[in-house]
């Protein structure tokens, strides 16, 4: 039997909010996605933990007996963590920002060079990641100091400061944009074409859903940099942020109005409170330039 801790983390949610639905909003996954972990953890228990109606759902007693344990499991690890993230603090000279490939590297560049001019003994370096959710597992698993990028407002409960915000656009093919022009005002995107991966995936999906577009049959990328390689193809547009360095082939358009996403540094409460003010200040002031 394999029981993930985010099949229990997700199992919690659930019996929370009452609802498949509602905790998948809450967690800022797919219904489908959540659906498939809680069946899964099902099947590698042997019991329902809970009953499907037309209205959500109700915690079996079985459930409820597994989750009282599971909690205490939770925690149990949640503590052996931070143990040893206090551990490794101690001993690592080092800082390593994790960044989701949607913050500029220019931010981050600029960042470190900033913290290494003033603090010449000190170490950092970035890990760039391809979606938000593989970047939070890596800071909560304390391999990642500080990250950086686009986390949604419910998803992350520890410390988390606002560094920027990034305004989007699109990345199109110098053959489709002479007939785009530019800026392309939102409500002429319903036919647009997309290209979709884990890092603009929300963006994308809220721009789709504010303009009517239901479509979900667009190609899906591994990462941006694939996302790109996709668009330079020919199989649609796909969103970047406006820093974005493109091939020459492609063409940065603007919509009108133009989507932005937040962009927030988060760390673990454990993390050095110093430390990480430090990061999000340079971060911010690069961010505002």
């Amino acid at each position: 039997m394999t029981v993930t801790l985010r099949q229990i983390e997700y199992a919690l949610a659930v019996d929370e909010a009452g609802a498949i639905c509602a905790a998948a909003k809450a967690l800022h996954v797919a219904q489908p996605s959540l659906s498939q972990q809680i069946s899964s953890l099902e099947r590698s228990l042997g019991v329902m933990l809970f009953e499907r109606t037309a209205t959500g759902t109700s915690t079996t007693p079985a459930g409820r007996a597994f989750l009282a344990e599971a909690l205490q499991a939770l925690q149990a690890v949640e503590r052996a963590r931070e143990v040893a993230v206090r551990a490794a603090s101690t001993m690592r000279k080092d800082i390593i920002i994790g960044a989701n490939e949607m913050t500029p590297a220019l931010w981050l560049a600029q960042s470190v060079a900033s913290l290494r001019a003033a603090a010449p003994k000190l170490s950092a370096r970035v890990v760039t990641f391809s979606d938000t959710e593989s970047l939070i597992e890596a800071v909560t698993s304390g391999g990642i100091d500080v990250g950086v990028g686009p986390v949604h407002a419910a998803s992350w409960r520890e410390r988390k400061q606002r560094v920027g915000s990034l305004e989007l656009a699109m990345a199109v093919s110098r053959n489709a944009s002479p007939s785009l022009g530019g800026p392309v005002p939102a409500g002429k995107l319903g036919t647009q074409d997309w290209v979709t991966c884990p890092s603009n995936a929300h963006a994308l999906s809220e721009l789709r859903k504010s303009i009517g577009d239901t479509r979900t049959d667009n190609p899906s990328a591994a990462n941006l940099s694939a996302a790109v390689s996709y668009v330079d193809a020919g199989l649609g547009a796909t969103l970047v942020s406006t820093g974005q360095a493109l091939p020459d082939s492609l063409d940065l358009v603007a919509i009108n109005p133009p989507p932005t996403v937040d962009v927030y540094a988060f760390a673990l409460r454990s993390t050095d409170v110093v430390t990480f003010n430090r990061i999000a200040r340079e971060i911010t002031a690069r961010s505002n330039r």
